[in-house]
C-alpha cells in the first residue's frame, strides 16, 4: 500500500537560487484500497443506531428494556457489496493517538466498545424462522396451505412430570395460541408453535443443513475479523438431543448463533 519512495535531485548556488533540478529516480504508487462503504450512509447508520438505543431504553417501543448494544449491517441486495456496518457503543479513535487516559480505557472495556457486535455471534432470534420454513416446504414436511393448530404449550415430552413445554410469546403474553396458522400467516405472526411442529417434522439435522445453505456456521468473507457461529446438530449436547432443542433452535434461540453480518447476507 506504501508504494516506494523517489529521489530527485535539487541543485542550488551559494544564494539559494536554484539551478538544476532532476529525477533519478521515480517514485511506485501504492495499491488503491476501494471501500463499498457509503460515507454519508455510514454516518446515518451510527447515529440511528445510537438514537434508538436509547429510545429503547426510555420504553419508546414498548416497555423500557435497558439496551447495551447493537448493530446495523446495511448491504447492496444486487451484489451483497457492504454499504455501511456500525457497532454500538463505539469508541473514538484519536484519543490512542496522544494517549489515552487509563480511566476512559477501562470505560471502554466495560462497555465492550472494542467488541464489533456486527461481526459477533448471537442467538438470531425470530429471523431465523424463515429457516425452519423453507426446510418444511422443500422437504414436503409442510405445504403452503396446510393450517397448523396454535392451541398453547407445544408438547416435547410425553414424560407427565415434565411442566416446561415451549409455548409461542402469545400464549405467553396473553394466555391464549394464535389458532390455525399457514406458513405464511405463521411467520407474519412469528408464531413459536408453528414452528417447533415444523422443525419436528424435520428433525435438526435438516434443520442444520438449510442453515448452512443460507451461508450460517461460516464466514461471510468480509475481510475483517468476524465470528462463525452455531449451526445447530446433536454433537453440541453432552447425552441426547432432544425435541425441546430442536424446537429451541427453529425459532433462533438454543444452539444458534449467527453475527448480524451473516443474517443480513441470509435475507
Amino acid at each position: 500500500l506504501r508504494g516506494e519512495d523517489g529521489i530527485k535531485q535539487i541543485d542550488m548556488s551559494v544564494d539559494g537560487t536554484v539551478t538544476g533540478e532532476y529525477t533519478s529516480q521515480e517514485a511506485i504508487g501504492g495499491a488503491d484500497v476501494v471501500l463499498t462503504i457509503d460515507a454519508n450512509l455510514q454516518r446515518v447508520a451510527e447515529d440511528s443506531l445510537e438514537r434508538n438505543i436509547m429510545q429503547i431504553r426510555e420504553g419508546a417501543f414498548g416497555e423500557p428494556y435497558d439496551a447495551q448494544g447493537g448493530a446495523v449491517v446495511v448491504t447492496n441486495v444486487n451484489t451483497g457489496e457492504i454499504l455501511a456496518v456500525a457497532s454500538y457503543p463505539d469508541y473514538e479513535p484519536g484519543l490512542f493517538y496522544n494517549g489515552i487516559s487509563s480511566t476512559k480505557y477501562q470505560e471502554y472495556l466495560d462497555q465492550k466498545a472494542f467488541y464489533n457486535k456486527a461481526t459477533g455471534a448471537y442467538p438470531p432470534g425470530s429471523i431465523y424462522k424463515m429457516v425452519t420454513a423453507i426446510g418444511g416446504l422443500e422437504t414436503g414436511k409442510v405445504t403452503p396451505t396446510e393450517y397448523i393448530n396454535d392451541n398453547g404449550p407445544y408438547k416435547v415430552t410425553d414424560d407427565p412430570d415434565y411442566d416446561k413445554h415451549p409455548a409461542c410469546w402469545y400464549y405467553n403474553s396473553y394466555g391464549r395460541g394464535h389458532g390455525k396458522l399457514n406458513v405464511s400467516s405463521a411467520i407474519m405472526k412469528s408464531c413459536n408453535y408453528y414452528f417447533y411442529e415444523v422443525s419436528n417434522r424435520i428433525g435438526v439435522e435438516t434443520l442444520g443443513e438449510f442453515a448452512r445453505y443460507f451461508g450460517f456456521g461460516k464466514k461471510t468473507g468480509i475481510e475483517i475479523s468476524e465470528s462463525v457461529g452455531i449451526v445447530p446438530e446433536r454433537s453440541l449436547v453432552q447425552g441426547n438431543w432432544s425435541k425441546a432443542d430442536t424446537a429451541s433452535a427453529s425459532i433462533g434461540q438454543g444452539f444458534d448463533t449467527a453475527t448480524p453480518v451473516q443474517m443480513a447476507k441470509y435475507i
